[in-house]
Parts: structure tokens; C-alpha cells; sequence
């Protein structure tokens, strides 16, 4: 190896005399840099030199001299002296002669020869990230002896150097793993081809290269980069079975230590080979047996990154090209000897929360790894076969760890579990039936709601989740998956075993009625009632495994349900089926006959009794005396206690829920008892006629039961079911109800808010800090009841309840449709003028500019009394049972009128728009009606920006329902004002959220409560993104995902044009109207700016399917050409300018390190496509800080020729913007193997204070609301392209 430091004339490196001034200079501004007391003027005079210097010519010489003196220069200097070199190779390479770039490989070889065990390890790993670079740069061409190089560095005798050599070797071989092969390394991937097939020659064992040798290309033939016979991936399990060797025998500690770290150091190089070397050569090299070693030993740390690494090869999938090679590695692994180390070592680990770290890391990843030889198993059954598994030890060591105290412990094997639930080798479903018992019972448990639990709890379980996750929404969203995966196993256990998993825990649910503390004989108080009690968990835990085995059994029934009365299983399978039905019944009459207190409990054994009515084969009776039980139960109110009240109302309104899921599926016998039936329900109508909730809701259900049932002739029904409507047809035909929505100043008096301004000046609102802790007093609470009572006056509930009883599984082209679409033809146009007025007066309530005749004391006041409290699934830090008693509580103070305030217009809202969804359903009847785009489209967002985040939801979701529903030969009159409405107002609002969330972070507020405010505000706008962004694939690919591109209308009557005719798809109604395409493409293009990662990659996907329909500019076939060519190529030059710089702004930012490849992909192809037509990709591109004209046209000419490679693709872009990006994707910190680290949630973020795999931590729910119906639970490169 060159050692000398011999400059090359290239350099022209300066005199001696001049040398030693710059290096001197060079060591006072370092030193300036790092002294404390040095002012800050000259520290940055200094740094600016430094920075300086790297762009000099001699700055390789001088880096080179600084790095190697290790006699005069401290770590500092020296460490300085590789920056020099580094920038060197990563920016001026290029530029450089071949001379230089010989030098500058010299220099770095130099450098890496001359390493001393003493030498600190930063210096030593960017000595080897500076070989690396080389590589990258060069490796397979100019330089061809580089694995001699190293060989030779390997070879060095210990006793020389120490293991520096070994350990430098071992970094550079993971390091060109991670660049060539798994990393998107943008210079990597310009060699690839090179690269790639260099590291694999160098790497693959003696056997497999032989093989490979014979078969590569003959130009490999002549190039010729490997030395030695063995290969990397050999030479170093052998190394690191010397050293684990070594390890067990013991010795002087120093010795031992330095043997342990070279081991881990091995390990770090095995395992990204591990990813993408062939299993041959990993069965060749005896990686498996290899990595087991460490079992021998006691070190947690050194088992743990073994353990890594044999997770990374496991995680290879399977292939028939290579089955002998992947089914010899999985049998390996699941040899009994190492299914036994794996058991020991879990049971040596095992301990209480906070005890050993590195041990409860090891159990983790032990878990995972166990998990994916159990799906090995369950999968390729083949691997069974041959008698070389001991499949009793391995089911029992999978049962062992799923019981495991640590949830996050146990939650990768429950997730094989539940896969293993579907495998149908009989071998598999033995060895499954035999760990039934254990896995319902294991299941049933962890169901407990342990969120809701108390976190000083002295539950192993809670205790080890509060040492897991930092936040609640951390925990809640782990607990979410884990449950899911536990219904799933009950569900899969009771379809496979139906007569003894429903006997199991019915009886359990029964024994907890007859024991638990849920009536007052046995316990129960009102005045200590909490829906968070153990006793309502335990039964809420249990509730749950009664509706998954329910579940389970019902797809069982399904499953006989197709045999033949010829197959041997019929008679079995019929008789099992009416047995188990017998037993549900009489369960069923058993359980009707305990009486409960508690209101939770009590709902949860209704909703039990009629998911058994909807399951069997009910008989009349049956289904009557369950009706009876529904009607008749029950629970005397006590309004002194809040959190008892309010749980009974929970149950009046679960009750009529239920009652209407009876009336869907049971029409025809409750028609039978319809006589008695009424007067019953007239009687709770009268009980509650405070509740307009439950009203409707009860007269719904009568409306129900005569519109389903199959008894009445068509005149009687008609005429009482027109008579159960009447009230909604006079409500909305009232003069009243009409004046009421003239303006919003009439609208506002209508529900006593038109003086709001005086009652709050009266009730001195301005100038109370604490709204929630001062009271109304008499008359300040009977003018909030005014405002309820008069917001209950808008026909809104009726109405929707009503069309939703009529819309329920409503089938079109059958007489039930054609019946309801008689009933509300004539209403529907009555209705819309009037509600699209409340809906557009309810929205300005909002705009402050409706105000502005007010003080602005009373501004402020109005401005808070719109500010909701919320309450969000993943953000907020109190669960939901604790939000909903807080605002509660509230209920007649301040605070409690201004929520009155707010929920009254948010459900005139929110009902307005489930009323048109529902309207919907009626295809003709609402799209035909005449001028109605216009005006829905005004009501829907004339005044949107002025809601919150949170309000904008519904109005997302009612759009996507009027796109999906509008029939294609309305769309083109119907859909546009909408589209242009829809991006016009959400995209200013989100942008204008976004800038304020930007803002609030710029601020770095510290107090803990605006931050969670600002998390809170985050969370949701994150969601409303999405939503939003989600938008725009469902506009371009709907009539794609769909089977029948123009499906027939629902009453199935034919479409009154000609059919033959071709109506619009979305995506063509989207992208030939300029007035829609416009501000859809503006929202898309601030989107790619919005930091937030999961949208941003799907606006990057919808701009990929754009860019291609705006390539070529269409030939002049009609009149309308003209227009059309003008519009495709203003649509191309926009993506060419603005979509194009938002990408490489956004490539700038480090929060998008993660993207880089989205981008730059979008990026490369907005170049591929449209450089032919335009100039103005290459212009913007030239037009960034030192980007020469000649170095873009070269990538534009590479970008050409790499064929459609997206990574070759990328590649350039990424290399052509390097020092445009803001940091590298795998600078900001090393990436760790899959399941290893921890994830990253949407937008970014930690998945918890330890690793858990991101699909455990997936947030699924979306906000939540609560009180009163109201409260939502829920300069960098601006200059880049000349602009300020």
C-alpha cells in the first residue's frame, strides 16, 4: 500500500514558507472556533475562513497534511483535515484531472494505513467513510486492487496495530452494503451496475463465486476485482467466530473487551449484507449457525445485534428460484438446539420493568425474530415435513412468549398467531387446537382496556407500557393494534371451534353478571360510579370477546351454509348449528332475567342479546321476547350524579340504536305486533320528549318496520308512512322556518344569539380569564336553554333521522327505493333552498368580519367562544371517558354558554350536510334539481376558511359523497363549481395553517400547555391534509377503480339522455376544464411543501400520473384544439416552474430526508418528459446558486439515456442537486434495520420511547366530539429562485 504523502505537480500545492503560514492560520481559526471566551464576531470571521478554504485549490493538500501529522495536530486539526478531503472528494471530484483523483485515493489509502489503535473513533470512521466515497466514485474502473487494499489492511498481524485494521475493514465493507445496495445513495447509484456487481464478487463465499465466474458477462471476465478465495461474507464469520471464541474461553478483560467490540463490529458489517446477498452464499458461509454463537455467552449486547442480524436475513421472502437455499437457512434457525437457546435465553432475560435494558432489548428482538420463523412455518408447511422440526417446543415456546408481562414483548408473536389462524395444513391446525385454550384465555385478558387504567397501577402490564411509550396517544395506538389482533384470534377461534369457544365465554360473561358488582344488591353505587371502574373494564374486555366469537360463529355458519345435503359433514354440521343456536337462545332468556344496574354494563348486554337475535335463526318468539326486554329495561336517572347521568343517557340512546338494527332485520314480525308495538313507543316518546334524540330516534323505528315489512299493500303503506313524515313536510314548508334564514342577522335571532355582543358585555366575558371556573347565573342558564331550544326548533334532526331510517341498506330498483323515492320527491326541493341558507349562515357565524361592529373586547370574546376544546385519538393526554366528564362538568359556567354556542351552529352544520349525503341516495330527484350546483357549492365553502381544522372534515367527506353518487351525465354541469370551490377555499385554508403551525414552532414556545395545544392544533390539520390530499387520487382514479365505469341509476330507471353517448370520466372532467385543473394543481403544488411525509408522497404519486397526460401537445382535430393544445402546454410549463421548484425547495429541507426519493423521482421525470418540449425545466434548474449550464445539460443527457431506471433516474437528480439538498437521506443519522429501530409516524416523529415496528403504531381513529354534541375530540431557500 502508497504511504508516502508525495504530492502530485497537479495540486501546485504552495511553498513550504506558505504552507506552514495557511496550516498556522488554519489552527488559530479552529481554535477560535471552539474557545468559549472568544467574541462572536471573530468566531464567525473564522468560520467563515475555515469554510473558505475548502473551496481553494490546495484545500485536499492541506487537508491531507493536517489529517496525517499526528505529532503536531490534535483530533480537532486532524479531524478538520478529513472535512478538507471529504468536501474535496463528495463536490470537486469531477473536476478534478485523473491525476488528482489518484492523489486524493493516495492520500485516503495513506491515511487508512497509517491508523493507530489510540486514534479516536470519529477520526477512524471517517477515514473509512473518505474510502467509501473513493469507492463510490471510482471502484471497478480507475481503481480495480481496492479488495487487495483491504486484504492487506485484514491480514495485518494484531500484534502491530491492535484491531483497528480489522475494525476499519469491517466499517467499510457495511458502509458499501448501505451505499451500493440499500441505501439511495445518489453517487452509488450512478455506478450501480459497476458497484453492485463488484461488492457481490468480493463478498460471495469460494463455491458460489466459482459458479458465478462461469456465468458473468465477458466484460466482467477482464475486470477482475476480487482477491483472495474466500470472500468477505466467509472471512468474516469466521473472524467473528475467533472472536466469539475467544469470548467464551475468557482471559484478561482488556482483551476480552476488545474482543467483544470487534465481534459487535462484525455483526454491524453482516447485517445490511445480510439484505441483499444470496442465500447460497449465506448457506455456503454458515451464516445461521454463525450467529447463534453468542447464545453460548451471557452478553445481552452481543446476542442482541446477532439477533439483528439473523431478523434481517429472516426477513428475506421467499422464492421458488431460490427454495432449497431459503427453506435450508429457515430450518437452520429452527433446529432444536437453537429453539432451545432462544427459550433459555428468554427465561435468563426475563425480569420487571426498569430492571436490565439491555436484556428486555433482546427479548424484543428475540420476539421478532420468533415471529418470523413462526411465518415461515405457518406459510411453507414444506418446511414441516422430513421430521427436522420439533413443532411442540416451538408452539410452546410462541405460547410462552405471547404471555409475556411486556405487551410489546408479545405483540409480534400474537401477530403470527393470528396469521397462523387461517393455515390450513393439518399439522399447523394440531398443534393450533392444542394451544386454544391457552390463546382465548390469553386474548380474553388482554382485552382489558389498560389505557383507561390508572398509570401508578400495580399491573406488570400497565407498568411495562409505561415504560414503552413516553405519551398516551403513543400507548393508545399500540393497545388499538393489539386489540385488534386479539378479536381476530377469538373471531378465528369460534369459526374453527363454534360449540366450545361460544360455551367458554358465554359462560364467563354470564358468571361476571351473577358475581360483578353491577347491581346495588352487590355493590353498585351511584355517587362512585366511573365508566373506568375495573369491574365495567373487565366486562367491557369481556363484552368484547362475545361479539369476536360472535363474529367467528357467524362466519362458521356461513361455512356449513354452502354444503351439499350429500356431503358427510351436512348432518353434522345442521345438527352442531341448531344446537348451538338452542344454547344462544337459552342464554339469551337467562341473562334477560338479571337485572343490572350499572348503565355501561346493561348496554353492553343489550347490544350482546341482539347480535345473537341478528346471528341465529330466530324464531318470532324469540325476537319478541327480546324486543319486550329492549322496551321495558329499565334505569331510574339520578341527576345529582354527573357521571351516572350521563351514562344512563348513553344507554337510552344506545337502546333505540339497537331497536333499529331489529327494525331492519326483523320488519315482518314486529309488523305482526305493530298494534301493541305503537303504544309503547309513543309512551317513550312522551318519557323523553326533552331528548330530540331519542324522539326521532323512536318514531325512526316505527317509520321502519312499515316501510321494510312485506305485509302492507302499497296504498296503506304509502299513506302511513306520508303521515310519519308530515311533521317534516310542515316543518319545512312553515313561513316561519323560511324567514328565519333570510340573513345571518335573522338567523342569529332566531336562535337568541342576535344581541350575543350585549350578553356577553352584560356578563363582563372580556374580562374573566377562566370561563370554565365561573358560573351563569339563573337567567345567564335560561338564555342558554333558549339557545338549545331553539337550535331543537330547526326541523335538522327529524329530517335526517328520517331519511336515514328511510336510506338504511336500502337496495336500489326494489320496492322499498321506489316507495321512498315517491315519499321525498316532492319534499327534497322544498327542503334545499332553505337548508343551504342555514348551512351558509352557520358557516359565517364563523368570519370574524361579521363581527367586526363589535369592541374589539368582544371581538376577542367571539374569536374564544369559537375556539374548541377537543379531545384527539394520538395527541391527547387525557383519555376520552376523562374529556367527556371535564366538559361536563362545565356544563352551566362560561365556558359551558360558549360551547352551547358554538355546538348549536356545528350541528346545524354537520346535520345540513348528512342530510344532502343522505339526499343523495336519490339520484335523480337531487341531481336533476335545476341550479343547484351553484348554490351548494356557496353553502359548502363560501365562508370555509373561517371554520377551524376540525369542522372541515365533514365537509371533505360530503364532497367525496357527491363526486362518488353524481350519475355521469350530470357530472359535467353538476361537479365542476364544486371541484373549483373545493380546492379553492381548502387550499388557502390549510396553507394559511400550515404558515401559523410554522410560525408557532419558529416561536419555540416552552409552556406545556401551548405546546399540547399546539400538538392538538398539529394533529388534527395533519389529518385534515390528508384527507384533503386523499382527494385528489380519488378524483383521478374513480372511474378506473370502479367495475362498471357508468353504472346504472339506483332506482334502475334508464338515464334520460342517450345512453349510447359517452359521458365523462372524472379524471377527464378534472383535466380538460382549466377552471377545475387550475386550482387542483395550485393545491397540489403547495402540498409538496406541507411537512408532512405520508401526504406529500401522495401528491408526489398523483403529480407521476399527471405529468405523462401533459407530455405531447394533442393534434388540431376540432374547433376546440386551439384552446386545448394552449391549455396542455400552460399546464406543462406550470409543472415545469412551480411544481418543479416546490420539489427542490423541499428537497433543501431536512424534514424531507425521508422523501428525497419521491421528490427527486418527480424531479427526474418532470425532466424526462418535458425537456423535449421546453426549455423551462433546464432554465429553473440553472437558475439555482452555482449550478453551471454545462452540468445541467449533462444530466439532462444521463437522465435520457438511463432508459426509464428510476433509481439510475434519481440518481442523477440526486447527484446534480447535492449541494442544493439540505442533508443527505442517510446523513441525518443512520437508518436502522427493519424492527430493530424505532419507526416514524406520518409526518414524522418517534414511534415511542423504545423500537416498535410502525405497523403496531398506526393510529386508525380519527377525532372524536364531545359536550353538548359540540366540543371536536379531537428563511431557508425562499431565495432560490429569486423570490423573496
Amino acid at each position: 500500500m502508497e504511504e508516502d504523502g508525495a504530492l502530485d505537480t497537479t495540486y501546485d500545492p504552495p511553498p513550504d514558507a506558505s504552507n506552514q503560514q495557511q496550516l498556522d492560520i488554519v489552527r488559530a481559526a479552529l481554535a477560535a472556533t471552539l474557545n468559549p471566551r472568544i467574541p462572536n464576531e471573530i468566531r464567525q470571521q473564522a468560520l467563515h475562513h475555515l469554510e473558505k478554504l475548502k473551496h481553494q485549490p490546495d484545500a485536499p493538500h492541506y487537508g491531507y497534511t493536517l489529517a496525517s501529522d499526528v505529532e503536531q495536530n490534535d483530533d480537532a486539526l486532524r479531524y478538520y483535515g478529513l472535512q478538507l478531503l471529504e468536501f474535496a472528494v463528495r463536490y470537486r471530484w469531477l473536476e478534478y484531472a485523473p491525476a488528482q483523483t489518484d492523489q486524493l485515493r493516495a492520500w485516503v489509502l495513506s491515511l487508512a494505513g497509517n491508523l493507530r489503535d489510540s486514534d479516536a473513533l470519529f477520526l477512524r470512521n471517517k477515514i473509512g467513510q473518505l474510502w467509501v466515497e473513493v469507492a463510490k466514485r471510482c471502484w471497478g474502473e480507475e481503481w480495480m486492487d481496492m479488495d487487495e487494499l483491504l486484504l492487506e489492511l485484514w491480514e495485518k498481524p494484531m500484534g502491530e496495530s491492535g484491531v483497528v485494521n480489522k475494525v476499519l475493514v469491517l466499517y467499510v465493507l457495511e458502509m458499501l452494503s448501505e451505499d451500493i445496495v440499500n441505501n439511495e445513495d445518489a453517487v452509488a447509484g450512478l455506478r450501480l451496475e459497476i458497484l453492485g456487481a463488484a461488492l457481490n464478487e468480493i463478498m460471495i463465499p469460494h463455491g458460489l463465486y466459482e459458479e458465478h465466474a462461469r456465468t458473468r458477462p465477458a466484460t466482467r471476465q477482464q475486470q477482475e476485482v476480487r482477491c483472495g478465495d474466500q470472500g468477505w461474507l466467509a472471512r468474516v464469520c469466521g473472524f467473528f467466530a475467533e472472536c466469539m471464541k475467544f469470548v467464551r474461553m475468557g482471559g484478561v478483560p482488556e482483551e476480552v473487551q476488545s474482543m467483544t467490540t470487534c465481534a459487535v463490529k462484525a455483526l454491524n458489517a453482516l447485517r445490511p449484507t445480510m439484505a441483499w446477498v444470496s442465500l447460497k452464499a449465506a448457506v455456503e458461509a454458515n451464516c445461521v449457525d454463525c450467529l447463534f454463537l453468542p447464545f453460548h455467552t451471557e452478553d445481552a449486547a452481543l446476542q442482541t445485534a446477532a439477533t439483528e442480524t439473523l431478523y434481517v436475513l429472516l426477513c428475506r421472502q421467499y422464492n421458488a428460484h431460490w427454495h432449497e437455499a431459503w427453506s435450508h437457512l429457515q430450518l437452520q434457525a429452527l433446529r432444536p438446539d437453537h429453539i432451545t437457546m432462544i427459550r433459555q435465553t428468554f427465561e435468563r432475560t426475563a425480569s420487571s420493568t426498569g430492571d436490565d435494558e439491555a436484556a428486555y432489548t433482546l427479548q424484543k428482538m428475540m420476539a421478532e425474530s420468533l415471529s418470523l420463523l413462526a411465518d415461515a412455518v405457518s406459510q411453507h408447511p414444506l418446511l414441516i415435513e422430513g421430521g427436522k422440526l420439533d413443532l411442540p417446543m416451538l408452539f410452546d415456546l410462541l405460547l410462552y412468549v405471547l404471555q409475556s408481562k411486556s405487551l410489546v414483548v408479545s405483540i409480534p408473536v400474537l401477530h403470527s398467531w393470528s396469521k397462523m389462524m387461517a393455515v390450513q395444513d393439518h399439522t399447523i391446525i394440531d398443534m393450533v387446537l392444542q394451544a386454544l385454550g391457552t390463546l382465548i384465555q390469553t386474548c380474553s385478558e388482554r382485552l382489558l382496556r389498560y389505557e383507561l387504567l390508572p398509570s401508578e397501577s400495580e399491573d406488570e402490564v400497565v407498568r411495562f407500557l409505561g415504560e414503552d411509550f413516553d405519551t398516551t396517544p403513543e400507548r393508545h395506538a399500540f393497545l388499538g393494534n393489539y386489540r385488534r389482533y386479539c378479536t381476530g384470534i377469538i373471531q378465528a377461534i369460534a369459526r374453527s371451534r363454534p360449540m366450545e369457544a361460544m360455551q367458554h365465554v358465554l359462560e364467563q360473561m354470564r358468571s361476571l353478571l351473577h358475581n360483578g358488582p353491577y347491581t346495588s344488591d352487590r355493590g353498585f353505587e351511584t355517587e362512585t360510579y366511573s365508566r373506568n371502574s375495573m369491574p365495567v373494564l373487565q366486562f367491557d374486555a369481556q363484552f368484547n370477546v362475545v361479539s369476536s366469537a360472535l363474529k367467528g360463529f357467524s362466519l362458521w355458519c356461513l361455512d356449513v351454509a354452502v354444503l351439499g345435503q350429500d356431503e358427510p359433514l351436512y348432518a353434522k354440521a345442521q345438527a352442531d348449528r341448531a344446537s348451538a343456536e338452542q344454547s344462544l337462545q337459552e342464554w339469551s332468556y337467562s341473562v334477560i332475567s338479571v337485572q343490572v344496574d350499572d348503565p355501561e354494563v346493561a348496554a353492553q348486554v343489550l347490544q350482546t342479546l341482539v347480535l345473537i337475535l341478528r346471528t341465529v335463526k330466530s324464531q318470532p318468539e324469540f325476537v319478541l321476547h327480546v324486543l319486550q326486554h329492549l322496551l321495558t329495561m329499565r334505569l331510574d336517572d339520578d341527576p345529582a350524579h354527573t357521571a351516572f347521568s350521563d351514562a344512563v343517557k348513553g344507554f337510552e340512546g344506545l337502546r333505540v340504536i339497537e331497536l333499529q338494527k331489529l327494525a331492519l332485520v326483523f320488519a315482518n314480525e314486529l309488523l305482526e305486533v305493530y298494534d301493541e308495538l305503537e303504544p309503547r313507543i309513543v309512551e317513550l316518546v312522551q318519557a323523553h320528549i326533552d331528548d330530540q334524540r331519542l324522539v326521532w330516534g323512536y318514531r325512526s323505528f316505527l317509520f321502519m318496520i312499515i316501510h321494510r315489512a312485506k305485509g302492507l299493500d302499497r296504498e296503506t303503506r304509502m299513506a302511513r308512512l306520508q303521515q310519519m313524515l308530515k311533521p317534516v313536510y310542515e316543518a319545512w314548508q312553515g313561513p316561519d322556518l323560511t324567514r328565519s334564514a333570510v340573513s345571518l342577522q335573522i338567523f342569529c335571532e332566531s336562535l337568541a344569539l342576535g344581541d350575543l355582543g350585549d350578553f356577553y358585555k352584560a356578563y363582563r366575558f372580556d374580562q374573566i380569564q377562566d370561563w370554565s371556573a365561573h358560573q351563569l347565573d339563573e337567567a345567564g342558564q335560561a338564555r342558554q336553554q333558549m339557545v338549545k331550544d331553539r337550535g331543537d326548533l330547526i326541523p335538522l334532526r327529524m329530517t335526517k333521522n328520517m331519511l336515514a331510517a328511510t336510506t338504511e341498506k336500502l337496495k336500489p330498483s326494489s320496492e322499498e327505493y321506489d316507495t321512498a323515492s315517491a315519499l321525498w320527491s316532492d319534499i327534497i326541493p322544498v327542503i334545499l333552498p332553505t337548508l343551504l341558507q342555514m348551512l351558509r349562515h352557520a358557516q359565517a357565524f364563523h368570519n370574524l368580519n361579521n363581527w367586526s361592529h363589535l369592541p374589539d373586547e368582544l371581538q376577542a370574546v367571539i374569536r374564544r367562544t369559537l375556539q374548541d376544546r377537543f379531545w384527539q385519538s394520538g395527541i391527547s393526554n387525557e383519555s376520552k371517558e376523562d374529556f367527556y366528564a371535564r366538559i361536563s362538568g362545565s356544563k352551566t359556567s362560561y365556558e359551558g354558554f360558549a360551547s352551547t354556542v358554538r355546538g348549536t351552529m356545528r350541528n346545524i352544520r354537520e346535520q345540513g350536510y348528512q342530510i344532502i349525503y343522505l339526499m343523495t341516495k336519490f339520484d335523480e330527484q337531487f341531481y336533476s334539481t335545476e341550479s343547484l350546483a351553484v348554490p351548494l357549492a356557496e353553502a359548502l365553502f363560501a365562508d370555509a376558511e373561517a371554520l377551524s381544522a376540525n369542522h372541515l372534515h365533514p365537509i371533505i367527506n360530503l364532497a367525496t359523497g357527491l363526486v362518488s353518487r353524481c350519475p355521469p351525465h350530470y357530472r359535467e354541469r353538476f361537479l365542476p363549481p364544486l371541484l373549483i370551490q373545493l380546492f379553492t377555499k381548502l387550499d388557502a385554508k390549510i396553507s394559511q395553517e400550515w404558515e401559523a403551525i410554522g410560525a408557532a414552532h419558529d416561536r419555540n414556545a416552552t409552556e406545556a400547555d401551548e405546546l399540547g395545544d399546539e400538538m392538538r392544533v398539529e394533529s388534527v390539520l395533519r389529518q385534515l391534509t390528508f384527507s384533503m390530499v386523499s382527494f385528489v387520487p380519488f378524483l383521478l382514479e374513480y372511474d378506473r377503480q370502479q367495475q362498471q365505469p357508468t353504472p346504472p341509476l339506483r332506482n334502475g330507471a334508464a338515464a334520460t339522455n342517450d345512453s349510447s353517448h359517452h359521458h365523462p370520466t372524472l379524471s377527464e372532467i378534472v383535466l380538460s376544464d382549466p377552471s377545475v385543473l387550475e386550482p387542483l394543481m395550485l393545491f397540489c403544488t403547495h402540498a409538496l411543501r406541507m411537512r408532512d411525509t405520508r401526504c406529500c408522497t401522495i401528491i408526489c404519486k398523483a403529480f407521476r400520473t399527471i405529468i405523462p397526460l401533459f407530455q405531447q401537445t394533442p393534434p388540431p382535430t376540432s374547433p376546440s384544439s386551439a384552446s386545448n393544445n394552449d391549455n396542455t402546454a400552460q399546464v406543462r410549463e406550470f409543472i415545469s416552474t412551480a411544481v418543479l421548484q416546490s420539489c427542490i425547495t423541499s428537497l433543501h429541507d431536512p424534514y424531507f430526508a425521508d422523501m428525497q426519493k419521491d421528490l427527486a423521482s418527480l424531479i427526474a421525470h418532470v425532466i424526462l418528459l418535458y425537456s423535449p418540449s421546453t426549455d423551462t425545466p433546464q432554465e429553473v434548474l440553472c437558475s439555482l446558486p452555482d449550478m453551471a449550464v454545462a452540468r445541467v445539460e449533462k444530466a439532462f443527457a444521463r437522465i435520457a439515456k438511463a432508459g426509464g431506471s428510476e433509481r439510475g433516474m434519481r440518481a442523477v437528480v440526486l447527484e446534480l442537486l447535492e449541494g442544493v439538498r439540505g442533508v443527505g437521506i442517510y446523513e441525518a443519522g443512520r437508518i436502522g434495520v427493519a424492527g430493530a429501530g424505532t419507526g416514524a409516524g406520518a409526518g414524522g416523529g418517534e414511534a415511542g420511547k423504545r423500537g416498535v415496528r410502525r405497523e403496531y403504531m398506526e393510529i386508525e381513529a380519527g377525532p372524536a366530539r364531545g359536550g353538548e354534541g359540540e366540543e371536536v375530540e379531537l428563511e431557508g431557500v425562499a431565495g432560490l429562485f429569486g423570490e423573496v
